[in-house]
């Protein structure tokens, strides 16, 4: 067996003790690992994801707060929508109609269901709400066009050509009051103006965040109009959304805050299957070509499998859960752990290679390759351990799991592997080097004697660091900090605006996701925003104030299209007094030309019904929010069940702006955040108008999606600079405590630090950007590229020439690297456009940080070997340097 190292030290002392242990007792290790492995599985399969979203972000956050009391309130905090599609009218209603009384049966499931709204209370009081002088102007045609009947109705009216009748037409006055907000008032239900769409709003049981109970509800609405369709007389139902429908077949499709966060969440969860196939076959192919035998490859891969049940079973005890960010930590973690299998095995080899018998090659193995390896899962486990700080559960919890699932998988891997050899050589000596094969020390001197080395550093240095820092530089955008405008750039536009960051949240969903594609259909069909958000507020006073405030304002509030309130349905209070007085000489008008022999029954067939509903529209009366239909009314007011504490008015705005565009959003919700309102306590409760009431001031905020999303977006820009900066400081720490030398951990952190430069270079010449799904890869990337510059550094240092490091490690930490790229790169295959991006920037961060490895730490190792040597034979310029010092007290 192995003696003691030569520079004994407390780490050496305990990493030869346990190897050795591992080499005397295998089976006992093996019989511990696998019993854990057993519990592990018992605790993985107990383990459930939870899909509730919003307990991904803290309960104490504001707009947490908000959004439960408007939750509690209403049932949610947006809507499932059901829009139905045909070119028939009269059959869409009718299927509407049906559907709506199967929506309301389902007292399980749902809450409310709004798809129609009586209008006849508007239609008669419209003209409460008329501007004065359009009422006057309404009166005018209307009074002349009724004159002009009754003098022509006089039998001894003789026109002798030399006038035409007069034309009643209110066309564009009609248009100018069609709609009280955005709602139509000449129909009851919610379609559109060119009739071929009706939408069903449904308020199931439960919120948006939930995104399970959803997902489960749309299938079983979908079997439930699948049943419809069956029925006698009845039309075809068909899901799609882009056809037309007919009398015989409505098409029919899903949107609103709860079919689009269902959309995302499982295009991401679906992606993930053929992902995680495609990887894992991946990085076996790539694990057997590296290895060139299959026995390597199933010990290692074996290993990986283990360690990563090893962290689900951990995750069930101490989280309890999974959540959808987590869900994905057994793939990522599997590209990342095989790192440690890859490099103890290779290692092993070498070992072999050097003529060693099996156990003292296990126990070298264990001890050279785990030093690297255990500084690199230290360092990564850390730099995943800094997405603690964030406010986000989702990344917090992530961080806590990978980073603790990083540790398990580092020393599962080298135990595992090491005990198997071990038991496998106790057996038969001749196993372990059959089983792995063997590796010869790469040759020091070439066959004319001289040592092998990288020739010409100092030019390869210059030429690489030049071509690195041109690279580099297309990352800063040298046209200022303004975003790149839209739409395809040519490179010289690329290069100039830098790296950027994508804020459009339409880059990430899945292309053509059918949600979002009705979503925008129906904004233009019906000229409104998909889901609103809402404010709170306790009374009648304070929605008032609300209503007032964004409506009079409305300057002050760009991002809001239409405020809907309660007082929507009421007439402004001094116009509503002006018409009535408009309304009341209409009124006498009428009177006089009826005592002068008007009759309705003069007018023609068509017009005698509207003639009749005027004449009660002349009796309209100004009325205040009391005088609203309870039907109106109970639009805006809290739920029977809500909490006493969240009983009250809410008050519904939205948006005049692309929400998916995140800058956007942010400013919707920044301007809806803090409402500023004046209003006037007890003047509705005491059912009178009173502007003499005292005054009071509030502000208010508005409660939703949006609110929260904008929030997390908030969350995101700012985790993702500061985990890089604290896991740069982090790494940058532990590399001076692992060499203990300012200038071996500079040169240990070029691969990373450079790589990852070069990496926002390449994403700005291929026109990529940062955005909120990908900016969480580059804390990982920092994490993970540490063992580049680790592995290749402690082999230098144990007295090799930077070319024999290369070859001895060269290959492993390529291959350790190809592995993390094959997991990577299988999210190209995966339809969520995030994902992608994802892949694609983790892709190209590991490529540039190996190239670097290979390139540029290469030639600067060779510089340093240069010197040590020069220092170490008392040439010129030795000066007793500590990086000579080191290398040679590590020399093995």
């Amino acid at each position: 067996m192995s003696g003691a190292p030569r520079n004994p030290n407390s780490h050496s002392r305990f990493a030869y003790a346990f190897a050795r242990l591992l080499v005397r007792k295998p089976g006992t290790v093996l019989a511990i690992l696998l019993t854990l492995l057993a519990v592990s599985t018992w605790a993985t399969l107990k383990l459930r994801i939870n899909s509730n979203q919003l307990d991904l972000i803290s309960q104490d956050l504001q707009e947490v707060k908000d959004v439960k009391q408007v939750i509690d309130m209403v049932g949610g905090s947006g809507f499932l929508m059901l829009a139905l599609r045909s070119s028939d009218e009269a059959a869409m209603k009718r299927t509407a109609d049906d559907i709506a009384g199967m929506l309301q049966a389902d007292k399980e499931n749902v809450r409310t269901v709004s798809y129609k709204l009586p209008v006849e209370f508007i239609q008669q009081n419209m003209v409460l709400f008329v501007k004065t002088e359009d009422l006057v102007e309404g009166k005018r045609r209307i009074m002349a066009f009724l004159e002009d009947k009754l003098r022509r109705s006089n039998p001894f009216y003789i026109d002798m050509g030399a006038t035409k009748p007069v034309e009643l037409n209110l066309q564009d006055l009609v248009d100018k009051y069609s709609s009280v907000g955005k709602k139509s008032i000449r129909d009851d239900y919610n379609i559109s103006a060119d009739k071929k769409m009706v939408l069903i709003l449904i308020k199931p049981m439960w919120d948006t965040t939930e995104i399970g109970k959803t997902k489960t509800y749309l299938d079983k609405l979908n079997a439930d109009l699948a049943a419809y369709s069956t029925q006698p007389g009845k039309v075809k139902l068909v899901e799609d959304y882009q056809l037309m429908g007919d009398a015989q077949t409505v098409a029919y499709g899903y949107t609103g805050s709860y079919k689009t966060t269902v959309d995302d969440s499982f295009a991401i969860e679906e992606s993930l299957h053929p992902v995680t196939i495609i990887a894992l076959v991946t990085i076996f192919l790539i694990t057997i070509l590296f290895f060139r035998k299959l026995a390597p490859t199933f010990i290692v891969v074996s290993g990986t499998v283990i360690g990563t049940i090893y962290t689900l079973g951990f995750t069930y005890a101490t989280v309890g859960e999974l959540n959808m960010i987590t869900s994905i930590l057994g793939g990522i973690l599997m590209g990342f752990g095989i790192d440690y299998g890859i490099h103890f095995t290779f290692r092993t080899r070498l070992e072999l290679g050097a003529g060693k018998p099996y156990d003292e090659a296990i126990i070298d193995a264990f001890v050279n390759a785990g030093r690297p390896a255990a500084v690199a899962a230290v360092v990564t486990g850390g730099s995943f351990f800094v997405l603690m700080v964030s406010e986000f559960r989702g990344f917090s919890q992530f961080g806590f799991l990978a980073g603790a699932g990083t540790l398990i998988l580092g020393i599962t891997l080298f135990v595992w592997s090491a005990a198997l050899l071990a038991l496998f050589g106790r057996i038969n000596p001749e196993w372990p080097k059959k089983l792995i094969g063997v590796m010869k020390p790469p040759p020091v001197n070439s066959s004319s004697g001289k040592e092998l080395r990288i020739p010409r550093p100092g030019l390869v240095l210059g030429v690489s660091t030049a071509a690195v820092a041109l690279i580099c530089a297309a990352a800063v955008p040298w046209a200022g900090t303004g975003e790149p405008p839209e739409g395809k750039l040519s490179f010289f536009q690329r290069v100039t605006h830098g790296v950027g960051f994508n804020y459009n949240t339409r880059a990430l969903i899945p292309d053509g996701m059918t949600s979002v594609l009705l979503q925008d259909e129906i904004n233009v069909r019906f000229n409104i925003s998909s889901d609103p958000m809402a404010i709170y507020t306790k009374d009648l006073d304070e929605a008032e104030g609300v209503y007032r405030e964004l409506t009079q304002n409305a300057h002050k509030y760009p991002s809001i299209d239409q405020v809907v309130s309660v007082f929507t349905f009421v007439p402004p209070e001094a116009t509503a007094k002006a018409n009535e007085k408009v309304l009341q000489e209409w009124k006498q008008d009428m009177a006089n030309l009826e005592a002068r022999g008007f009759s309705i029954a003069a007018l023609p067939p068509e017009m005698q019904d509207k003639a009749a509903f005027f004449m009660k529209v002349l009796d309209a009366k100004p009325f205040d929010v009391h005088g609203v239909p309870e039907n109106y009314k109970s639009q805006f007011k809290n739920l029977p069940t809500a909490h006493p504490d969240n009983h009250g008015w809410l008050t519904f705005i939205y948006s005049s702006v692309d929400l998916f565009d995140g800058q956007k959003m942010m400013q919707f919700a920044d301007e809806t955040r803090g409402i500023p309102v004046t209003y006037y306590p007890g003047r509705f409760d005491k059912n009178e108008f009173d502007p003499k009431v005292a005054e009071a001031t509030k502000e208010f905020r508005a409660a939703g999606a949006t609110q929260l999303y904008a929030k997390l977006a908030r969350i995101v820009l700012w985790d993702g600079k500061v985990t890089v900066v604290l896991t740069a400081l982090w790494i940058l720490a532990m590399h001076f405590l692992d060499f203990r030398n300012v200038k071996l951990a500079l040169a240990s952190v070029i691969p990373l630090g450079v790589g990852v430069a070069m990496m926002l270079g390449i994403m700005s010449m291929t026109g990529l950007r940062l955005n909120f799904m990908n900016i969480i890869i580059l804390p990982i990337l920092l994490g993970f590229g540490v063992s580049h510059g680790l592995y290749l550094l402690h082999r230098f240092l144990e007295g090799t020439s930077p070319l024999v490091a290369l070859r001895s490690v060269g290959a492993a930490v390529a291959s350790s690297t190809l592995t993390a790229v094959a997991g990577f790169a299988a999210l190209l295959a995966a339809a969520h456009n995030g994902l992608r991006s994802m892949g694609m920037v983790a892709c190209i961060g590991l490529i540039t940080t190996l190239i670097v490895s290979f390139t540029v730490l290469a030639a600067v190792m060779q510089l340093m070997h240069d010197r040590r040597q020069r220092e170490s034979s008392g040439g010129p310029g030795a000066t007793g340097d500590s990086t000579g010092e080191q290398g040679s007290n590590k020399a093995a």
